[in-house]
């Protein structure tokens, strides 16, 4: 089995250096035409002029990119000056803003545990059923004016009352 597939290698290896002499040798028989045609002198004037041609066109189109890219630079330039002086001419007359209060924080986890009760542990399953606060505890803090939620803006104080 090894043999066969050697002989295959061997085959392709083969038939790979045929194609590349014969590429090589296309490649050596053109250049040479080539290099006779730019050698004659009646062609070398057509050559000459190609060249000039080549050398106009690449003139002519160094010039226009130049130009285009000094536009463009002269646009940006523009474009960030005016940012500046929008900008200064914005922060001057406006007086700061006033700095907001500052927010209360959460205590951390490490103070949490710390407030918590004394023996008390955490359980997995149902909570128990908190401890109801004596009968008297509600309704007094239900009859004090002004004691009772709501949700949303605070209404004024009543004056004359």
């Amino acid at each position: 089995m090894a043999e066969k597939w050697d002989k295959q290698l061997k085959e392709v290896l083969k038939f790979t250096r045929d194609e590349l002499k014969r590429t090589g040798d296309e490649l050596k028989t053109h250049a040479q035409r080539l290099l006779e045609e730019v050698q004659d002198p009646n062609n070398q004037a057509k050559v000459k002029e190609g060249l000039q041609t080549l050398r106009t066109w690449a003139v002519a189109t160094g010039k226009q990119a130049a130009e285009q890219i000094e536009s463009a630079v002269r646009r940006v330039e523009e474009t960030v000056e005016g940012a500046f002086e929008k900008r200064e001419a914005s922060s001057t007359p406006q007086p700061p803003p006033a700095e907001p209060p500052p927010r209360a924080e959460p205590p951390p986890p490490a103070a949490k545990k710390a407030a918590a009760k004394p023996g008390a542990s955490k359980s997995i399953g149902r909570k128990k059923p908190a401890a109801k606060a004596p009968p008297s505890a509600t309704k007094k803090a239900a009859a004090r004016p002004g004691a009772s939620k709501s949700i949303g803006r605070k209404k004024p104080a009543r004056q004359g009352s």
